[in-house]
């Protein structure tokens, strides 16, 4: 069962897929994308994959929930009207995953900061 979340106010689809079942993921070598144009994120299960099958279960579970933060954020970027929207088509920063990776990894700090401050209600 497909999970779907919010995404200013459309729906995403969130679907897993195991190694092998996925040709994106396969030719482009990638544990996650966001399909704007589907309202699909696809999330590759890294315990079908053969170079994660000696990694410990948490390290691969932190690894996919960073994987999720990251194409969660494109999905919003999309939703925003940013994907392409920022300049360069080549270079748009709503695309740079650098970015995207910054926010994904930070979002747990974040969020905890954002807690302890009190400045945050979800």
């Amino acid at each position: 069962m497909a999970l779907k979340i919010d995404v200013l106010g459309t729906k995403y689809t969130i679907k897993r897929v195991n190694n092998g079942q996925d040709p994106l993921i396969e030719k482009m070598q990638y544990g996650g994308y966001c399909d704007g144009g589907s309202k699909t994120i696809v999330l590759l299960n890294l315990n079908t994959v053969p170079d994660w099958e000696q990694e410990p279960k948490n390290v691969i579970k932190q690894q996919e929930n960073e994987t999720l933060r990251h194409e969660i954020i494109h999905a919003f970027l999309n939703e925003s009207g940013l994907q392409w929207n920022s300049i360069s088509v080549e270079k748009a920063w709503a695309k740079n995953e650098e970015m995207i990776d910054w926010f994904a990894i930070q979002m747990p700090k974040l969020l905890k900061a954002f807690k302890e401050a009190g400045c945050i209600s979800v």
